[in-house]
């Protein structure tokens, strides 16, 4: 036996830092997974995984990724344990990322509730579909673990009957790994910026509210994407209330009241504040409670409503969404719902 043989017993050097970059590489993919906000973050937290990728693929390497023909019987069981022991725990892990979504989905839901007057979920109803950090969070899984397993093996490091012993061509692959990092980011700034935008789906949103007597009421929710599903989304939810003479917003008491809408709630002649005629009910009429910015942050999110001449409504959310820190490349997003005073919808995002 000569030197450069692994021993059977004890850890093989490098194995505590192998498995330290598997922890870390856990905990990131959890995160992505969780329904957390991520205020914008969440293409800094991609970045951060795929460093952590390339830093596992290069301390096993790369045999997860490498052809049969090239790997000596050892490396081949190796191999070959790693992806069956990998794909066998892929289900397991999947359901742990279900259980940390919803726990911390309730998190997210109790905090809210002890720090303003309403409970607000952190699920939307807008956009609803599969989330492009949970998209990510899977591709992770489904790439990584058969590296994982191998990496925290004892005898899971690259040994010099690796790839790490071609030296010439080894010190080349290394750098151009480390460019995947930049052309992420890359790509994710160009479909933030350049990729038209798109309407968000819409979720089953069936909260009902009352309304002045002799009116009728619908729920509308919808929103726009920006960078579709790694971008942000801007959302519109609100409650619309109709009486053949005007249409406005019910639900939210910083948008007053048309004077038809007071009746029931006064004597001739006397209108009543607006905060106390049009309570806050923020699950039917919230002011930016759809926005979603997981990889771009949205923020200066402003909500009017304008009643014209003919008692249509024309009522608009405008936001601005941010890919970079001090507000760099951002650009204005707005989107409008016209409601006719019969309850024709005109315009929906």
């Amino acid at each position: 036996m000569n030197g450069s043989t692994t021993p059977m017993s004890g850890a093989e050097p490098g194995q505590s830092v192998r498995r330290a970059l598997v922890i870390a590489t856990a905990a990131l993919t959890t995160l992505l997974a969780s329904a957390l906000p991520l205020h914008g973050f969440g293409i800094l937290l991609v970045a951060i995984l795929a460093g952590l990728d390339i830093l596992l693929c290069r301390a096993t390497g790369a045999l997860a990724f490498r052809r049969a023909s090239g790997l000596d019987e050892r490396q081949r069981r190796l191999r070959d344990f790693a992806y069956r022991r990998g794909f066998r725990w892929i289900g397991l892990a999947i359901v742990l990322l279900y259980v940390v979504w919803i726990g911390s989905d309730i998190a997210v839901t109790v905090v809210s509730a002890t720090t303003s007057q309403f409970s607000i979920p952190a699920v939307s109803d807008v956009d609803t579909g599969i989330s492009g950090r949970i998209v990510l969070a899977m591709a992770e899984l489904l790439l990584m673990l058969p590296t994982s397993v191998i990496a925290w093996r004892r005898d899971g490091g690259g040994g010099k009957e690796g790839v790490d012993d071609e030296r010439g061509r080894n010190r080349h692959q290394r750098w151009m790994s480390w460019l995947a990092v930049p052309g992420i980011i890359a790509v994710w700034l160009a479909a933030v910026v350049w990729l038209p935008s798109q309407s968000a789906p819409r979720g089953s949103f069936s909260a009902s509210g009352g309304g002045p007597s002799g009116t009728t009421c619908q729920d509308f929710a919808g929103g726009t994407m920006v960078g579709s599903e790694f971008g942000a989304t801007v959302g519109l939810r609100a409650d619309v209330c109709w009486d053949d003479t005007v249409a406005y917003v019910w639900g939210n008491p910083g948008l007053p009241l048309p004077a038809s809408a007071t009746s029931d709630y006064g004597v001739p002649g006397f209108t009543p504040p607006a905060s106390w005629v049009n309570p806050a009910q923020p699950m039917l009429s919230g002011c930016g409670l759809d926005n979603t910015g997981d990889f771009a942050a949205v923020s200066h999110t402003t909500c009017t409503e304008h009643i014209d001449a003919h008692g249509t409504m024309h009522y608009t959310v405008s936001a601005r969404v941010s890919p970079l820190p001090f507000g760099i490349a951002s650009h204005e997003v707005s989107i409008e719902l016209v409601v006719t005073r019969a309850g024709k919808v005109l315009e929906q995002p």
